[in-house]
């Protein structure tokens, strides 16, 4: 029995030897790790580019610190400046209160604001 197990298995690798081309399964095997390493190689360079991308974030946020940073050491407050900022739009200013003109006196200046007022 346990030789005929044994015959058995003979017959078996014998008929695989038979079937298997080493030459093509070798080329198989280095068209494989071919491809491996340039997959390898793309993933690396994806990688390094995507950390490109967002490495640049990184320069912004450092760039609004330090603008805060420069603004607080010269006491420049952003936010006390938006605040007392006008809520009005500039041209509403304009036409709710008109300028009233202002008087130039008689002089050697009136030619050149008469000019100016006929041009207007």
């Amino acid at each position: 029995t346990m030789g005929e197990a044994m015959k058995g298995c003979t017959k078996a690798m014998a008929t695989m030897n038979k079937q298997l081309k080493l030459p093509s399964l070798q080329k198989i095997m280095m068209d494989f790790e071919r491809q491996n390493e340039k997959m390898e190689m793309t993933q690396e360079v994806m990688g390094d580019a995507i950390d490109d991308a967002l490495e640049g974030s990184e320069d912004e946020e450092e760039a609004e610190e330090l603008v805060s940073q420069v603004l607080d050491e010269i006491g420049v407050s952003m936010d006390a400046s938006l605040v007392a900022a006008p809520t009005e739009p500039v041209g509403a200013q304009a036409h709710a209160a008109p300028a009233a003109p202002t008087p130039v006196a008689e002089g050697a200046d009136g030619g050149i604001d008469d000019d100016l007022q006929a041009r207007l």
